[in-house]
C-alpha cells in the first residue's frame, strides 16, 4: 500500500492510487505510520517525493467504501473525515519540502493527496480529474478547498463540477502543477529545486486566481450556475449542487472550516449517492 526508499537526505514514497481511501481505517493507519516516520527523521531529511501506482486504480473505487454509508453513520462519516484531514495537515506541515511526482491517470483521492503537497511535477502523459460528481458523490478530503484555492472558482467548475479530464498542460494553466517534465531525468532536475513549505493561501499576500468572490464576473456567474446545472442535467444534480456550494461556502471562511463544509456535503451525498447526468462546462 504505502513503500518507501531513503537515498541521503531524500525519501522516496510510493502509494497505490486505488488504495487511497479518507474512510478507511487501515489506510489512515498506513498514512499515520508514514507520517510519524517522516517526523522523527525530519533533521535529516532534505526532501520527500512522493509517487503514485496508478496501474490499479479505476473509478469504480470511489464508491466502494460508501456502498453501505446510512444517515446513521453521518457522524461517524464526519469523524473519519476530521482525522484524514488532519493527516493531510501534517504532511502540509511536515517542515520538508514534499514533491509529487504524478504520471499515469491521477484522479479522485490520489489527486487529492497530490494536492497537499507543497509541489506537483507530471510527466507529459499525466491525466487529472476529480470523477465523484459523476458518480453522484462531492469530492471530499481537501479536493474542493485546495482545487479551488489553487486554480481559482472558475477556473475549478468543470474539474469538480463536470469531472473533466486535464492533460498535463491543461493542469500546469490551470494552476494545479508547478511543472511539466520532458522526461525521467528532468523530472528528477525538478525535484532537487527549492520549494515554499506552505501553500499559497497561507501566504499574507494571497489572492484568490480569478478574483474573489465580490467580482462582478463571478458574481454574474454564480447568480446562473444552479439554473445552469439543473437544465444541463435535466432536472436535479444533487451532487454537482453540493459541490457548488461547498466551493462558494468554502471561500467565505479559513480553509479549516473549508474543510469542514467539505466533508458535510460530502456526507449529504454519501448517504444517497445518484448517478449524475448532463455537463458543466464554460
Amino acid at each position: 500500500m504505502i513503500t518507501t526508499h531513503q537515498s541521503g537526505a531524500t525519501l522516496t514514497v510510493l502509494l497505490a492510487a486505488r488504495s487511497i481511501n479518507p474512510l478507511s481505517r487501515l489506510f489512515q493507519r498506513d498514512l499515520t505510520a508514514l507520517l510519524d516516520k517522516l517526523e522523527s527523521r525530519r533533521a535529516q531529511l532534505g526532501a520527500v517525493i512522493i509517487g503514485f501506482d496508478t496501474e490499479t486504480a479505476d473509478r469504480s473505487h470511489e464508491l466502494e467504501h460508501i456502498m453501505a454509508l446510512t444517515a446513521a453513520q453521518a457522524a461517524d462519516c464526519m469523524h473519519m473525515l476530521d482525522a484524514y484531514n488532519a493527516l493531510l495537515c501534517r504532511l502540509e506541515g511536515l517542515g520538508v519540502p514534499v514533491t509529487a511526482t504524478l504520471s499515469g491517470d491521477i484522479s479522485g483521492h490520489a489527486l487529492g493527496l497530490a494536492l497537499a503537497c507543497h509541489r506537483r511535477i507530471a510527466l507529459p502523459n499525466a491525466r487529472f480529474s476529480m470523477p465523484q460528481v459523476q458518480l453522484g458523490l462531492a469530492p471530499v478530503a481537501g479536493e474542493i478547498a485546495r482545487t479551488v484555492r489553487l486554480t481559482g472558482l472558475q477556473a475549478a467548475m468543470p474539474l469538480l463540477l463536470d469531472g473533466a479530464v486535464l492533460n498535463a498542460e491543461q493542469a500546469l494553466q490551470a494552476g494545479l502543477l508547478h511543472a511539466v517534465a520532458a522526461g525521467e531525468p528532468e523530472l528528477t532536475n525538478t525535484v532537487l529545486n527549492k520549494i515554499a513549505l506552505s501553500q499559497p493561501w497561507n501566504a499574507r499576500d494571497y489572492r484568490l486566481p480569478g478574483g474573489g468572490l465580490d467580482t462582478a464576473p463571478l458574481r454574474a456567474l454564480l447568480q446562473t450556475a444552479p439554473a445552469l446545472l439543473r437544465m444541463r442535467a435535466g432536472g436535479p444534480s444533487p451532487a454537482a449542487e453540493a459541490v457548488l456550494c461547498a466551493m462558494v461556502e468554502g471561500l467565505q471562511v479559513d480553509f479549516e472550516n473549508a474543510l469542514q463544509i467539505e466533508s458535510r456535503y460530502f456526507c449529504q451525498t454519501a448517504i444517497n449517492p445518484l448517478p449524475r447526468k448532463g455537463s458543466f462546462s464554460l
